[in-house]
């Protein structure tokens, strides 16, 4: 079913939707525009808490996806099956679970939990579209991207309920080493 879903979805390219989406799928490439996010809320006084909550998130979903899913599961991409040429460089790795979608979703579920604005939505709306972009340039199979999304979601959530704790935690931490 997978692989039906994405032959659906090559059915609506245009050159329009390829350039689209192969320059924003890339910006989900090694966690560089997440971090450069994070980094810059922490400037403000108002946002830092955000961005401190962000890169955990973050950095949990690497631990998460990148250092004991994907090496542990070492599913194959769907291209290398299809026999299909993409449309960004071929990424590395295995397929299961997507990290684009687990960053984009732990970034946007941060940003939507701790932001209470009614334009909060719009993060989850970028995020699902990064997720979508991996379907689209056929570098992922519609089970990693949702698994994928959940889990960056989930971590997000998880820090949110725990916050409390773990701003205590992080003040204790940084008390004892100022000693």
């Amino acid at each position: 079913m997978d692989m039906a879903i994405l032959q659906w979805i090559q059915t609506w390219a245009t050159p329009f939707l390829n350039h689209f989406f192969a320059i924003y799928t890339r910006l989900g490439d090694h966690a560089e525009l997440w971090i450069a996010i994070a980094l810059v809320l922490m400037i403000n006084k108002k946002t830092r808490k955000i961005g401190y909550f962000a890169l955990l998130a973050l950095l949990l979903e690497l631990i998460l996806v990148s250092g004991i899913l994907k090496p542990i599961v070492m599913r194959v991409r769907p291209f290398e099956i299809a026999n299909f040429d993409i449309l960004i460089p071929v990424p590395r790795g295995s397929s299961f679970p997507s990290g684009h979608a687990a960053s984009a979703f732990a970034m946007a579920g941060t940003f939507f939990l701790f932001i209470k604005d009614k334009k909060r939505w719009i993060f989850l709306g970028l995020a699902a579209l990064m997720a979508f972009s991996r379907l689209y340039v056929f570098v992922h199979y519609p089970s990693d991207v949702l698994v994928g999304s959940l889990l960056g979601f989930g971590i997000a959530y998880g820090l949110y309920r725990n916050q409390t704790k773990i701003s205590e935690y992080a003040a204790r931490t940084l008390q004892s080493l100022k000693k």
